[in-house]
């Protein structure tokens, strides 16, 4: 069988399909059990990556317990130095109530753990590919700043460094 339109006098412009071979693999009876095994295994193989990757501890929690505070942007416009001064920080900075939005798009998330906040921001965002890859497609890093924003807001500094000659 043909893909495409065949224009032949026979046919008339007729569109045939081929069929794929996912497809098939659709077709086959999987047993929902099975489709649960390969999650989980898929899950626990993303746990033991976020420690390789560094972090000190990685469970599943639920998003819906992750409190998203308003107040830390408060904090941050009244009294961080780098209020303004980058994406990482507010104004620039997502706004709670979109954080809640999206995290509601969500049925479990990985929450990681360790002393070092950049290595493990690091991690977090390595582990999001990594998840990706393996068919998560909506995953996506959510990290805390370290004291002075870390590496990853310093290449999104929009403006100069003041104590910079």
């Amino acid at each position: 069988m043909a893909t495409g339109f065949n224009s032949s006098p026979v046919t008339q412009g007729v569109l045939f399909r081929a069929s794929k071979p996912v497809a098939a693999a659709m077709r086959e009876k999987i047993k929902p059990a099975a489709l649960i095994a390969r999650r989980a295994d898929k899950i626990e193989n993303l746990l033991q990556r976020a420690l390789a990757l560094g972090a000190v501890k990685a469970k599943i929690i639920d998003p819906e317990t992750v409190v998203v505070a308003e107040g830390v942007r408060w904090k941050c416009k009244y009294g961080c130095p780098l209020f303004a001064r980058d994406l990482c920080h507010p104004p620039g900075a997502t706004d709670a109530e979109s954080i809640k939005k999206v995290l509601k798009e969500y049925r479990s998330a990985i929450l990681l753990n360790g002393p070092d906040g950049e290595a493990l921001s690091e991690a977090a965002v390595r582990l999001e590919g990594e998840a990706y890859h393996q068919g998560y497609y909506k995953a996506f890093a959510l990290v805390a700043l370290v004291p002075g924003g870390g590496a990853a807001c310093a290449s999104a500094r929009t403006s100069p460094d003041p104590g910079a000659t």
